[in-house]
């Protein structure tokens, strides 16, 4: 599954993270009291001024299915509604860890479903009938299914005996006495329970007729809608990973339990419907329903419950061969670019893989609603609009190019994920790692002028390292159980880190070595589920043989220090000048040191365990490549040496003088950070300021030397003089990777700095740097351009305008009026698609009331999805403080024309805005009870939301404000629990950061801006 590439572009690093519960959310809720308590001191008389909301009881999220859609009175079993979580945690109450997973005297051998979605009676509802049969691996007196949100109808339950024949038919034996039926709620348990025990060896036919509710919270089978002329069209459609497809029917719901799938749907005779494989034959009258009518599809290869998926719509398509994409007949034309990739993608797979894609067809399907990005179903992929539609001349070329990597992604899934499965959710990130890295490859196939290789480096590696930093990540593979649990771990450690470190391997293994052993991996275990160490020895048995790999190391011995301990290792580089060789020390690095005795930090030691096998806490295998300016190579990636695990290792004499520099991990395909002695980063600096030589450096190892940089001085490891100093030779500097990395480091001192006295020193510094970038890229847009000149251009014109620099505002204003004199402004729209990010932010900041309005008029009229993003995100803008609380408001009203999937980005918006954020933060303490309940569990929106709202707080009272609304609502957090933990973390560190740094970059800044003026 893709996240949201909105929701993921607000993470800005500082991603919901999931760490062991075993004492660790007790013990972090003691660290907060203690520390309120002392906050609470300090700035009592503020504190006592709010009041919090008492603790409300937990609800699941959406509503229980009636049972008007079905016919009779039987008698139905309905999951009860939980007063507290699943999995309570307080201070005071240590429980047990529960145990989620089903009991294993039975598993699925294949199901046949068949629902009715009741879609326009007014009642949403669907009736399902579901039949399974399952194997026996043990006599047992019980069968446990999965449920939830569901109504099963008693009489209907059956156990029958299902004995298969040699021609390939079956017969049907006795049918079983039940004694009765239970349900467990808290695990979402539907347990028959039988008066005589099922055989072991033997096949059984388990079915049930049941009602479900075609629910609003986009989870299961759910319903969205879209308008024409003012009339609602209704869509049913499913979203099942990771534990969903069990609101749809009752089944063995979890993906090491494979099965075969034979689906029939119902359908109003005026829409179509879609499913994992082909319909077979015509459709056919439903009884008593003259109306409707069924779909039948073919029986599905092996698979697990949350690939199942169906639509019901009344979209068009179009196709090329077997290959099709759905969308709003408005917006049909808008997947033709989607069509025209996907086919090539799919076939690079074929030959990337070195297996043909397992499935007779693939259908994708863009909908009005959906909560994440897109979701890789098997042979029907379902997307957001926004990434799938793309309308040239109206879309960017940032949307192009987002529309590309997430169908890569997605078809990457379908053999890395679908054909093998993790075993269980633990190792999520071999399905999410995997793909956020093969996506880039797949993408650079179809598009190889966007130089997307490149990117990998600012878009995942950069962008997660900042996640990484903080005490409280998690393991890339992790134990977790609850769907709670489950949900938390779809996270920038499961994607970014994940696909980071399969580069690592990438590149030591060499290209040849990894694709081979992959197909090795895949060939031993496809249609069944794996474990990470099952792709390992694959990989091993691979680079022995092709002599890749000392025959003395293995993958499993390198990778497991990557997987199964928390955060990265920083590189101390140490030369002796004399001499030539260099003393190599590694370390955790972590954004808050250890010496700073944070109040937070007891609470995060269970999660930096040191992984088996591994020789210690918070140590890695490292390759560690370099280069010098004695001879610059930054193309070879192949390991001079492995750090072994081992705190230090001194490497021989290297080939450099004492007065030329020398650079480690070469395009930064290690995951890890490097800092310098003092004299090497001299040299460096040195280099870099001289404008005709420093670009001998790569572009990558530019961007990380700035990353790097700025990062360790955030730390408190290097002195922000140093770091700052290297962004000096940015006036120079006309590559786009070097400054989108210097740019998103810049960013987190901007943030900082913007409400304080002292920001103009920063502005004039930043417009200095900007000025001769800002005179080479233009404020046209040339449709010629290569890619990353046009992702240049909105980067630097986007911040120019935003810290005021006069011309960039003045064209942004008149662009805006000019589409405002337009006589047809939603016909006619004159500024380029690539610049309407700042144009519309910038216009709508300077404006106020009738521009704002505007804009909003254009966002409820466009049919252009991509084009409703941006102007959601240029709303946001606004420095009208009623505006934007009406603003936020409306994101959580339903019918405010603002669908619930873009609640996050509303919020985003505004909380990236100096003026807003303090109303974010505000609307989000004051109004929790209302966004919980109109935005259910949503996967990502609650998540982000609450990371975008506090990622700026940087002063005491602020944090202890936020300390006191999570422990008001301690006990109905749910989902975002570590999403808030995780911003207490974040805000913890910038108040320190404040005190440490404050001044000395005020000092820095005021002296620099003071040469440069005389």
């Amino acid at each position: 599954m893709t996240q949201s590439r909105e929701a993921l572009a607000m993470m800005d690093g500082t991603t919901v993270t999931f760490s062991k519960r075993r004492g660790y959310v007790m013990s972090r809720w003691g660290i907060i009291l203690t520390a309120a308590a002392f906050l609470a001191a300090v700035v009592a008389t503020g504190l006592l001024v709010y009041k919090f909301a008492s603790c409300a009881e937990y609800e699941p999220a959406g509503t229980y299915p009636t049972d008007g859609a079905h016919n009779g009175t039987s008698r139905v079993v309905v999951p009860a509604h939980a007063t507290e979580p699943a999995i309570p945690h307080t201070p005071s109450t240590k429980s047990p860890k529960l145990d989620v997973r089903l009991p294993r005297a039975v598993f699925p051998d294949s199901y046949t479903i068949k629902i009715i979605p009741f879609i326009y009676e007014g009642n949403f509802t669907f009736n399902g009938e579901v039949t399974v049969i399952i194997n026996v691996t043990e006599a047992t007196l019980n069968v446990t299914l999965h449920f939830n949100d569901i109504k099963i109808h008693e009489n209907t339950v059956t156990v029958t005996e299902h004995t298969p024949t040699t021609d390939g038919s079956f017969t049907e034996g006795k049918k079983l006495s039940i004694d009765h039926l239970s349900n467990d709620t808290t695990r979402q348990f539907f347990i028959i329970h039988l008066q005589q025990p099922l055989s072991q060896g033997k096949q059984y036919r388990v079915s049930m007729a049941y009602v479900g509710n075609l629910n609003d919270v986009l989870q299961g089978f759910y319903r969205s809608s879209y308008t024409v002329n003012n009339q609602t069209r209704w869509i049913a459609t499913t979203q099942f990973q990771p534990t969903d497809a069990r609101r749809a029917f009752p089944c063995f719901d979890e993906p090491a339990l494979k099965a075969r799938f034979k689906i029939s749907i119902a359908r109003p005779s005026n829409m179509t419907s879609i499913s994992n494989m082909p319909q077979e034959g015509a459709s056919e009258p439903v009884e008593g329903l003259p109306e409707y009518l069924w779909d039948h599809y073919g029986q599905s290869v092996p698979m697990s419950t949350y690939l199942v998926a169906f639509v019901v719509s009344d979209f068009g398509h179009i196709s090329e061969g077997n290959f099709s994409v759905w969308a709003r007949h408005e917006a049909i034309q808008q997947a033709e670019y989607s069509l025209k990739i996907g086919p090539k993608i799919l076939h690079y797979y074929e030959n990337y893989f070195g297996i043909p894609f397992p499935l007779p067809k693939m259908d994708m399907i863009a909908l009005p609603d959906f909560s994440a990005g897109a979701m890789e179903n098997w042979g029907l992929i379902t997307y957001r609009e926004t990434a799938m539609l793309y309308k040239q001349g109206v879309s960017t070329n940032n949307n192009k190019q987002s529309v590309a990597t997430v169908v890569s992604h997605e078809l990457a899934h379908q053999w890395f994920g679908n054909l093998v499965t993790p075993s269980w959710w633990t190792d999520l990130w071999l399905n999410e790692g995997f793909a956020s890295y093969v996506e880039y490859l797949g993408v650079n196939a179809v598009e190889p002028s966007w130089k997307i290789l490149e990117q990998f480096v600012i878009f995942d590696l950069q962008n997660v390292f900042a996640l990484d930093a903080l005490e409280s990540s998690h393991q890339i593979s992790i134990e977790v159980g609850h769907p709670d649990e489950i949900n938390e771990i779809f996270d920038r450690i499961s994607y970014g880190k994940g696909a980071s470190i399969i580069r690592m391997m990438d590149h030591f293994l060499t290209t040849e070595v990894f694709k081979k052993g992959v197909t090795k991996y895949l060939n031993s275990r496809k249609y069944q589920s794996s474990t990470q160490n099952d792709l390992w020895e694959a990989l091993t048995s691979q680079a022995h043989a092709d002599n890749a790999l000392d025959p003395n190391m293995s993958v499993k011995e390198i990778m497991d220090t990557w997987t199964l301990q928390t955060g990265f290792p920083l590189i101390m580089v140490t030369r002796d000048y004399t001499t030539g060789t260099v003393h190599l020390k590694q370390e955790r690095f972590l954004l808050r040191r250890k010496a700073e005795n944070s109040s937070l930090t007891t609470a995060h030691t269970s999660t930096t365990t040191s992984a088996p096998g591994t020789m210690g806490l918070g140590l890695w295998w490292i390759p560690i490549t370099y280069t010098s300016l004695e001879n610059p190579d930054f193309d070879n990636t192949q390991p001079s040496f492995w750090m072994k695990a081992t705190p230090e290792l001194t490497l021989p004499p290297v080939s450099a003088g004492p007065d030329q520099w020398v650079i480690f991990n070469i395009q930064e395909t290690g995951f890890y950070r490097v800092n310098y002695d003092p004299t090497n980063w001299g040299l460096l600096i040195e280099y870099l300021m001289d404008r005709d030589h420093f670009s001998q450096i790569g572009i990558i190892n530019r961007a990380q030397l700035l990353d790097d940089s700025l990062n360790l001085a955030r730390a408190g490891i290097l002195d922000y003089g140093t770091a700052l100093n290297v962004t000096r030779y940015l006036a120079n500097e006309l590559e786009y990777l070097p400054w989108k990395a210097a740019l998103n480091a810049l960013g987190y001192i901007e943030s900082m700095l913007v409400k304080t006295g002292n920001y103009d020193k920063f502005k004039v510094y930043m417009l200095g740097l900007l000025e001769n970038l800002y005179k080479h890229t233009g404020f046209t847009d040339n449709p010629n351009d290569p890619q990353l000149t046009v992702y240049k251009r909105v980067n630097i014109l986007n911040w120019a305008c935003s810290l005021g620099h006069e011309d960039c505002v003045r064209n942004s204003v008149l662009q805006f009026q000019n589409w405002r004199s337009s006589p047809d402004p939603d016909r006619n729209n004159p500024i380029s698609a690539n610049l309407k990010n700042v144009v519309y932010c910038t216009a709508i900041r300077v404006g106020g009331q009738e521009e704002w309005d505007f804009a909003w008029q254009r966002y409820r009229k466009t049919n252009v999805g991509s084009e409703k993003d941006i102007l959601l995100g240029a709303l946001g803008c606004s420095r009208e403080i009623w505006i934007l609380s009406r603003y936020l408001d409306w994101a959580i009203t339903e019918n405010s024309g603002i669908r619930k999937q873009d609640a996050a980005r509303v919020f985003g918006a505004i909380a990236n805005n100096a003026v807003g954020q303090p109303l974010a933060y505000s609307f989000l303490r004051n109004k929790w009870d209302r966004i919980r309940e109109y935005l259910g569990s949503s996967l990502f929106t609650i998540n982000t939301i609450v990371r975008s709202c506090t990622k700026r707080i940087n002063s005491p009272f602020e944090l202890g404000d936020l300390m006191q609304f999570a422990l008001a609502h301690r006990h109905e957090l749910g989902t975002a629990t570590r999403a808030v933990e995780q911003a207490l973390e974040q805000a913890e560190a910038n108040v320190k950061w404040m005190e440490r740094n404050y001044e000395p970059i005020v000092r820095w800044l005021a002296n620099v801006t003071a040469v440069a003026a005389s």
